[in-house]
């Protein structure tokens, strides 16, 4: 009897041991999700205020670090291209020789000609001392203007311009012809249309010369 009084004392020891250990293991788990429902919605808050923040700044930093390596390249190469364009005209520069002012004068005035190849005879088929009658065996009456001329080699020909070869072959002619109507105005007679030539020289003629 004694022995089953002392286990009962035991059960119920050990029953009130463990229904304390029991409740303060529910309060405390029933004191932490409290406190945790409590904190979930502030923390909620707090990460739902700070996490957009942060995502802006993880979103902005990159772009302006983007933004400042692009100018920074950009500022390199207008550089690298300032620079190849100063060393360009440097040497453009150093090659292009100092222009004198005669030479510019020159060049203007040469620029309104019209520059174009000149053309030339060539080498010569006969010689300078070559007869005219040879040359011009088959032209009679160029061999009568050359003995009217007095002239025998082409050396004296060539001293001659064409106007004046004109003008001394024409000029017999032309004397001819006025010693013609001459005649023919004193014995009352003229060419075809040539009256009023005969006429005043008619009247020259009947004019009383006074002597001096």
């Amino acid at each position: 009897m004694a022995k089953k009084a002392a286990k009962k004392v035991v059960r119920k020891a050990v029953k009130k041991a463990a229904k304390k250990v029991v409740g303060k293991a529910s309060g405390t788990t029933a004191r932490k999700p409290a406190a945790r429902r409590k904190a979930a919605p502030g923390a909620a808050k707090k990460v739902v205020r700070t996490a957009p923040a942060r995502k802006a700044a993880n979103k902005a930093r990159p772009a302006k670090s983007s933004g400042k390596t692009e100018s920074s390249s950009a500022r390199g190469s207008r550089r690298v291209v300032q620079k190849k364009a100063a060393s360009r005209r440097s040497t453009a520069e150093a090659r292009t020789p100092a222009r004198r002012k005669g030479v510019r004068k020159a060049t203007i005035a040469s620029a309104g000609r019209d520059v174009s190849p000149v053309r030339r005879l060539g080498r010569s088929r006969i010689p300078i001392d070559a007869p005219l009658d040879l040359v011009f065996q088959n032209d009679i009456q160029a061999r009568e203007a050359f003995v009217f001329l007095g002239i025998h080699s082409i050396r004296e020909l060539e001293e001659f311009t064409a106007d004046e070869l004109v003008q001394r072959l024409t000029s017999p002619a032309k004397l001819t012809v006025g010693r013609i109507r001459k005649i023919l105005a004193m014995n009352n007679r003229c060419l075809t249309d040539d009256e009023e030539f005969a006429v005043e020289f008619q009247e020259l003629l009947s004019r009383p010369r006074f002597e001096g």
